[in-house]
């Protein structure tokens, strides 16, 4: 599963960074048990003709957040930074993925801001009063996706009064590790975990030993998949399937119905590219017969692998015209090798942005050696649904098995490219800005 594996992508360092600031975030845990009411969109509370937010529970719950309150200005805004597009709106999502963007969207005060840095740092972290504990349980960490999405997590968990606590734990890509991680936070008594799951179903059997504990998970991104439905509360992902025929919808545009492309994903058999291959090849068999899939690499979402791929490619004298990849930071690497090569470097669509990428595809359009770009947003998001699904089912709602949120695409355009940020920098998040600036200094 993507998204992304530990030894792939630039490692975050520096996070002794938070020493710096520990001492004035930590003496703020006490005071930043609860969020502001104002959208993370605009910084300002909501004004007449508010609505609340689709919780679904009473605010006295002692699963609940605190309330908020949103306009519709707000709300599709916060939409909208989420998926880089106005075409996905509140209505055409599931309640519980809706909240959990509010919840990651929201306005967050300067202390918690500092809280959740430190926390980068601690393996077990005090954010309140509160007497519930949340545990982040990550497969393979050590990423700056990752890290964003750690944060993000912990970012919310303040908009819970009473999750007092905040427990981190990283298998480094080891399965073995991930489970006996999973025993510690049994052993713990922690109130609920939200995972990433490197290992599929693999660690299906740990999750029912939660569950038998009276300790539920939910699953974000990498996923256990369909077998553990009775082990966890709820598996958050995109539509792989629907992300295929998005990917083929999207290069079609690119290359007006007729031309060459290759397919690259990660790890041989993986779940992930297997569902959006499959179905991206369905859709150009049956609605655009002109583009012909000519290549169809494994990569382990690797530098080494994609250059390889991308050098065999190149080697072969096979005609390219667009490379459809699941991993933007990797597609920096296919457009490299062209260029070394001396070679026209194809259209790309990829899944997630990378500040570099778009980089060099501002550069090359301004040279006269233009490709077309589109992306997706790097849905650092997943875990904010995960803990909304998770609190929910805490506070005994009917929380869905599957939680499936778009991935649309976009285009390229002139200003998506951020100077002011590192190169593996994933564009626009729901998180505050300060938070985020502290992650990306810190790479």
């Amino acid at each position: 599963m993507l998204r992304f594996p530990a030894q792939t992508r630039r490692v975050i360092s520096g996070l002794a960074l938070a020493a710096l600031i520990a001492a004035p975030a930590l003496a703020a845990c006490s005071s930043s048990s609860g969020a502001s009411g104002a959208s993370g969109a605009s910084g300002t509370s909501g004004t007449s003709g508010t609505s609340n937010s689709g919780s679904g529970f009473s605010s006295s719950s002692q699963y609940s957040a605190t309330p908020l309150t949103l306009t519709d200005a707000e709300r599709t805004a916060i939409i909208k930074k989420a998926f880089l597009t106005g075409s996905v709106t509140a209505g055409s999502l599931t309640p519980v993925i809706l909240q959990g963007l509010e919840e990651a969207g929201r306005g967050y005060t300067q202390n918690q801001i500092n809280t959740a840095w430190a926390c980068q740092s601690q393996e077990t972290c005090t954010i309140g009063k509160g007497s519930q504990t949340l545990a982040i349980l990550d497969g393979a960490g050590g990423n700056l996706w990752r890290e964003i999405t750690r944060a993000a997590i912990t970012m919310q968990a303040m908009a819970y009064p009473n999750i007092g606590t905040v427990i981190y734990l990283q298998a480094g890509g080891n399965l073995q590790t991930m489970q006996a991680d999973l025993k510690t936070l049994i052993a713990r008594r922690v109130t609920g975990i939200v995972t990433y799951d490197d290992f599929g179903a693999a660690m299906t059997a740990a999750f029912q030993q939660a569950k038998a504990q009276g300790i539920p998970v939910v699953a974000f991104g990498g996923t256990p998949g369909p077998s553990a439905a009775g082990a966890v509360v709820s598996q958050v992902q995109s539509d792989f399937c629907n992300d295929g025929t998005q990917m083929a919808q999207t290069t079609a545009k690119m290359l007006n119905g007729s031309g060459n492309v290759a397919f690259f994903t990660g790890t041989p058999g993986n779940p992930q590219g297997a569902g959006w291959e499959s179905c991206a090849q369905t859709w150009f068999s049956k609605n655009a017969p002109g583009i012909h899939v000519v290549d169809k690499s494994n990569t382990s979402w690797t530098e080494s692998g994609t250059v390889s791929a991308t050098s065999a490619l190149i080697a072969a004298g096979k005609s390219i015209d667009a490379v459809l990849y699941d991993y933007s930071n990797q597609t920096v690497n296919i457009v490299q090798t062209y260029q070394h090569a001396k070679v026209k470097v194809p259209d790309q669509v990829t899944w997630t942005s990378d500040n570099q990428l778009l980089q060099m595809w501002q550069q090359d359009q301004a040279s006269g050696s233009g490709w077309k770009l589109a992306y997706s947003s790097s849905i650092n998001f997943e875990g904010n649904i995960a803990l909304a699904a998770l609190m929910n089912s805490l506070a005994g709602q009917s929380v869905p098995a599957s939680l499936t949120f778009p991935l649309p695409f976009v285009q390229a355009q002139q200003g998506d490219y951020n100077a002011s940020q590192p190169a593996d920098a994933p564009g626009p998040t729901l998180m505050p800005d300060g938070l985020l600036n502290h992650l990306l200094s810190a790479g």
